[in-house]
Parts: C-alpha cells; structure tokens; sequence
C-alpha cells in the first residue's frame, strides 16, 4: 500500500471555528500530521453546538483525525514553545484576527524569517489589506455583503444556513498549500498563503457572471426565490404534500419535458424557443409543471421523471441524508469512536483518489492529549523538560479531560 500523500508533512493548526479547522482537517485527511495547537481552556469552538451528552457535535465533526497539544500560548514562556514548533513545521493554518496574530508572532515575514520552508495558510474575514482588513467577519456577513444573500428567498433576503463561504474558504486555503507545497520540491522555500471570506464568495460571485452582468448594464439578480435563472427550473408541491425540485436546460430537455407532461406542442411554441425565451415566460409553462406533480405523489413524480430522463429531485431533510441508502453505499458517513460519546457518525474527506483509500478516522482530541507525544517527536524534549514546563505554568499540570 502506498504511503499517504502528505505523510511527512507537519501542520500546527492554530485554526478556530470552521474555515481553519476544515482546511486543517482536509490536510489530515490526505495524511499530514495535523496538531491543533490551543490553551489549556476550552477554546470557544470546543463549546459550540449541537451538543450531545454535553460535548460539542460541531467540535468532533470539524477536528477529527487531529492531535492536541495545549499550553499557554500568550504568555512569554508559550511564544518562545510555539515558535519552536512553528520552526519544526511544514504548514501552519490560522485564522486569528490581525491584532491576535501580531501578538502571537504570527506575520508572515516574521515566521517565514523563523522556518524559511513554512507554509504559512493565513485566513481571514476581509483579506490582510484594504479599508475593511480589520473587521470581524463570519460566513453570514460575507454572504450579506456579496449580494449572494440578497438573492435568496422571496419577500426579503435568507441567509443560506450552511455555512458555505467558510467551507468554500478552505478549500481555497487547501488548494493554495497543496500548490505551495509543490512549489517548495521546486525551490526549497516556503510562503504565504492568504485566502478571506470576502474574496471567496466574491470569487463564485464573479465567475457565474453575476459582475460582468451589472457592469453590462443587467439589473443585480435580487430573491429568486427558488427559480433556476435563464433556464427553467423550480420547486413543486408532489400531491402527497411533499416538494420537489426540478432543473431544465438545453432544448432536448425542454423536449422530454413536454412528452412528460403530455404537451408535445408546447415544443415548437416560439414563447419557449431557448433557454432564455422559457426563463421570460416562465410564468406560462411553471403551472403546467406545478399542476402535473400536483397529481402525482413524490416516488410517481421521480419515477416518472427517471423515465424521461429529467433531473427531479426530492427535497430531502438532514435526516434523510443521515439514512440515505446511495451515500450509505459511497461510505459517506463513517463512524468514529468519540470517547466520551460513543460512536459519532463523521463526514468523510469529499473526494476519492484511486491510490489512497480513505484513511480510518481517529476521534478529535481531549485538550493537551498529544502534549508529551508532540514535544517529544517534535523537539526532543525529556520527560524532565516537559515536567518543568508544567511548573512554570506553560503546560496543563496534567493532560486536561475533553471539553
């Protein structure tokens, strides 16, 4: 079996919430050794929910397959411990506020001046520079601010709950260490690489054309609802109360479409022409589609729609997807033993490669619990040294319970 392909590879993760921890998680995954560098307190994203028996879900789901070394890092003595792991690493993941990351060393002249080959994934809520670098940001304020919120809903803007700029934001963080990882076998030298709420989502915003349509002279989209756009395409009610979404695109489709509602006419009817001709008239062929489905219970409806060969998808809940026998079959949900919780059901990493089967998962870590294995493999450090540290104050007095 071939070794995983980041094995080798250190990251510290100094990551906190989604973003971060998500692209430190995405790196263990592939197989780096990921080692979450935090206080001896809980830190606030180890008391986020949901909750089960107490502990924190979103903790577990977002640091699996993660070591924990924990100690305090703000205090002289813990600066001086972390940059000698930072000097020890190949990646270090952070999403501290500006003013936070200066206070810990954090500025990428500084740590790569320390470690030259670090990779250095900095993430942020506006970007480093600009008028607005030093505000706070979430995923929610960035869908606000990118106009991607003013197009949900219909009577006023929705904030869409998953949180996908964050996720969105790792990735990007991810895709820009791989590659600053390749550049390294090429020129010995690490970098930084910055990735930022705004930019993300203004990233998606930009290449599905919705800039270039303002700046041509288009109105800015504003609620759509759930109505595809320059296509056809909604949400319908399936006669056993149930919702289904469907998609049209492309002529062929429109064809089938028709055969499926019986109204072959309405194929040659110039109103709906195009892709865009039946977006203008939407209003004339969606009653037709609400009306079918309106007759019809949900499994009739998807049946029938497989038949003619037309995306028709049921609007599942989270707990369908939980029990959903397709990504059951693709091992989408693994269980992980948590100690603490039992087993919780985790996602895997997105994606399947051909040379690396998908590794077994170890649970998220209790706080501190790799402090003794860490600063051993790291910096050979003796049990008497790491005894000291515990007397000075730099390290828990003993390995801290899971919060």
């Amino acid at each position: 079996m071939s070794l995983p392909l980041l094995a080798g590879i250190r990251v510290l993760d100094l990551g906190r919430f989604i973003a971060a921890p998500y692209a430190a998680q995405l790196l263990a995954d592939l197989g780096a050794e990921v080692v979450r560098v935090e206080r001896p307190q809980p830190e606030p994203d180890r008391q986020r929910g949901p909750y089960h028996q107490g502990a924190s879900l979103y903790f577990v789901t977002l640091n699996r397959h993660k070591k924990s070394v924990a100690f305090e890092m703000f205090s002289e003595a813990g600066r001086q411990l972390l940059d000698q792991l930072l000097a020890r690493a190949d990646v270090l993941v952070q999403n501290y506020a500006p003013r936070t990351a200066r206070a810990l060393g954090l500025s990428g002249e500084r740590l790569l001046a320390l470690n030259p080959r670090l990779v250095v994934l900095s993430i942020t809520g506006y970007g480093p520079t600009g008028p607005d670098a030093k505000r706070v940001a979430f995923d929610g304020l960035a869908q606000a601010r990118s106009g991607a919120m003013a197009c949900n809903g219909t009577d006023q803007p929705y904030l869409n709950h998953l949180p996908y700029v964050d996720f969105s934001t790792a990735l990007y963080g991810c895709f820009g260490v791989m590659a600053a990882l390749y550049e390294r076998q090429r020129t010995g030298k690490g970098q930084v690489v910055e990735v930022s709420l705004m930019e993300t989502v203004s990233a998606f915003i930009g290449a599905y054309g919705m800039i270039a349509e303002v700046a041509c002279g288009g109105p800015p989209r504003q609620r759509q609802g759930n109505a595809l756009v320059y296509a056809l395409g909604d949400c319908v009610r399936a006669g056993d109360g149930e919702y289904v979404l469907f998609n049209c695109i492309g002529d062929g489709m429109f064809k089938r479409l028709c055969a499926l509602l019986d109204r072959p006419e309405l194929a040659a009817d110039p109103r709906f022409a195009s892709d865009a001709a039946r977006y203008a008239h939407r209003d004339a062929l969606l009653p037709l589609v609400a009306s079918w489905a309106a007759a019809r219970t949900t499994p009739e409806i998807l049946a029938a729609a497989e038949r003619f060969r037309l995306p028709f998808e049921r609007v599942s809940t989270v707990a369908d997807l939980a029990g959903d026998a397709h990504m059951q079959a693709r091992s989408m949900f693994p269980r992980l033993a948590q100690p603490g919780l039992g087993e919780v059901p985790v996602a895997r990493l997105g994606m399947t490669l051909s040379a690396h089967p998908h590794p077994e998962l170890r649970p998220a870590p209790a706080i501190g619990e790799h402090n003794e294995e860490v600063l051993t493999a790291w910096l050979g450090y003796s049990p008497a040294q790491i005894e000291a540290l515990r007397r000075q104050g730099v390290l828990p007095p003993q390995p801290a319970p899971d919060s």
